[in-house]
């Protein structure tokens, strides 16, 4: 007999060369692929995933799997320090998986003082979150690769608005170290 084909003692004693499934074994792997089939055939939401990602651009699915992973890993995350840091995570029926392009400005009535003020006071809201040692560690990374996606424009344009953004962000402080210690001495 070759190498791969030496006969082997099964658990009852009989023999039978190596690599070689009985048909006890196949039997049994087709009950379980069989009660698996059975079990995701009759899940409607299973149904459902599957056929969205069947429709799904070709080109689309990498990106897709790699964010649910991300989103998974997420929330996964958070049912572990929601008691730690009192914050948890719900999913978002809002959510979008793609984003618009546009390749004309924004009309200028999007863009007004009032919008741009709330719009960037509800995202400062939530940076302390961003300080978490596992979400910070994520933060980094996928704004590193953000940053990387930015035409050269694009980057610099937000370069320079964050430098902006620092600079209100320390004078604001300054100011309100400054009303502090007025109050005190008063």
């Amino acid at each position: 007999m070759g190498r791969g084909m030496c006969p082997r003692m099964d658990d009852d004693g009989t023999r039978r060369p190596r690599g070689r499934a009985t048909l006890g074994d196949l039997v049994a792997v087709l009950d379980v692929a069989a009660q698996l089939a059975d079990e995701l055939g009759h899940d409607p939401l299973v149904q459902r995933v599957v056929e969205a990602f069947r429709l799904m651009p070709l080109e689309d699915r990498e990106t897709v799997a790699v964010v649910l992973e991300r989103e998974l890993q997420a929330r996964r995350l958070s049912l572990a320090t929601e008691e730690a840091t009192g914050q948890s995570m719900h999913p978002n029926p809002h959510a979008r998986l793609y984003v618009r392009a546009h390749e004309t400005p924004a009309p200028r009535n999007l863009l007004e003082r009032d919008e741009l003020m709330l719009a960037m006071l509800a995202g400062l809201r939530l940076t302390p979150i961003l300080l978490v040692p596992d979400i910070h560690a994520s933060w980094l990374d996928g704004t590193r690769e953000a940053l990387g996606h930015l035409e050269p424009g694009a980057l610099a344009a937000a370069t320079q608005l964050l430098r902006e953004a620092l600079a209100l962000a320390e004078e604001s402080a300054a100011g309100a170290a400054t009303a502090g210690r007025t109050a005190h001495a008063g």
